[in-house]
């Protein structure tokens, strides 16, 4: 028996180019006026086992969301075969349809009906809901003077108070703090080994790799891939770089058609890496004029601003380097992702000595935006990694 059995489903979104088309189509009951389409699910087959843990990962507009729509009911199929056997509970927007007037002793009671669930079991429910989200002091409490992160903990704990059959998550696992989200993937886990399906959208990969036995990567609507979640992740990395490769080329008086991009340690044009992956990243260029003792470096700059990192070919003791006008320069460094897990903007430069200041032929700023992924990391804090080992003895 399997909890979700799909079989060449479709799902067809169908529109209009025109507003009076929109008029037509509801004169005509739809017999008229509709006259675009989008097909986000086409052709598609999945089984989902109990106790399954399934990432499911693609671009965006790649049909994640529609599929969970499918599963929950909330939309219906245009064809193909959709069973869906069990409860199903689906962990979207946790604080939605809260009132903030309410207290969360009223709420956790309104909503905990909307979840399907008796009034006896509320009653039943209500003080380790309370106790799980660490609001029992806040129990009486309006919500309107609840912080975001206390509502959707408390939304959390609602909405996971009893265990269903098959439990979908959509990017709502950055509830709280830390130890909280800890808390959280330990409970859909406990889920997951009582026999529980549990169905994972999330774009933060390194979430996918660690938390799921089973991934598949979804692409406009069709199964691209489907297996373990490291060997997916590497087939969307193939995906993203066809979104990658370098198509735009920058120049300047002396430099002409660069173009720089970033390689995964498997050789492939990419914008997402993984903490201690070794990457390599490429220029290539021709210069106009003859540029003696030059040299080309580069920084790294994370979403605040501050430079974590920056070198150059002159202080890694390339210092005697020479340019001819016409020639054609490929100029490749290699170096391990060493900083914490975020977006990164990447600068370069192509200068005469030690620093831009002697002569400065190319200076861009941000050139190429990438990302950075934990994977399977052990926890640190800081924006740097330092891989660490320790021993404990006992004289």
């Amino acid at each position: 028996m399997v909890s979700v059995f799909i079989e060449n489903l479709y799902k067809d979104y169908h529109g209009f180019s025109k507003p009076w088309k929109r008029i037509v189509a509801g004169l005509s009951f739809g017999s008229f006026g509709i006259d675009s389409k989008f097909t986000a699910i086409q052709s598609l087959d999945l089984k989902v086992r109990p106790g399954e843990i399934l990432g499911i990962i693609g671009r965006n507009g790649a049909g994640k969301s529609t599929l969970l729509k499918l599963i929950t009911g909330v939309i219906q199929k245009d064809k193909g075969t959709l069973q869906v056997n069990g409860s199903v509970r689906a962990l979207l927007e946790l604080s939605v349809g809260f009132n903030p007037e309410l207290s969360g002793e009223e709420n956790v009671y309104f909503n905990g009906l909307v979840w399907g669930y008796k009034p006896s079991e509320i009653k039943t429910l209500s003080d380790s809901i309370f106790a799980f989200a660490e609001l029992a002091d806040f129990r009486y409490t309006p919500l309107k003077n609840y912080s975001s992160g206390m509502a959707m903990r408390l939304g959390f704990s609602l909405a996971t108070a009893k265990r269903p059959d098959i439990l979908i998550v959509d990017e709502a696992l950055a509830v709280g703090d830390a130890s909280f989200q800890q808390k959280c993937l330990k409970r859909i886990k406990e889920f997951s080994d009582l026999g529980s399906s549990i169905l994972v959208v999330s774009h933060d990969l390194g979430l996918v790799s660690y938390f799921c036995n089973r991934v598949i990567l979804l692409e406009k609507g069709k199964l691209l891939f489907d297996g373990n979640p490291k060997d997916t992740i590497e087939k969307y990395m193939h995906v993203l770089a066809g979104d990658s490769n370098p198509s735009e080329t920058y120049s300047s008086n002396a430099i002409q058609n660069l173009k720089v991009y970033l390689e995964n340690q498997n050789g492939v044009s990419s914008n997402v890496f993984f903490i201690n992956e070794t990457v390599q990243l490429k220029l290539l260029f021709e210069t106009t004029l003859l540029i003696e003792n030059a040299t080309v470096g580069f920084h790294i700059d994370n979403e605040k601003g501050i430079r974590i990192f920056g070198t150059n070919t002159h202080h890694l003791g390339d210092t005697n380097r020479s340019f001819k006008p016409g020639k054609k320069y490929n100029v490749s460094f290699e170096f391990p992702i060493l900083f914490t897990s975020g977006k990164y903007t990447l600068g370069v430069s192509i200068h005469k000595g030690e620093s831009h200041i002697e002569g400065s032929y190319f200076w861009r700023e941000s050139i190429l935006d990438f990302e950075v992924e934990p994977g399977k990391t052990e926890k640190f804090v800081g924006i740097c990694h330092i891989p660490t080992q320790f021993q404990t003895k006992e004289d």
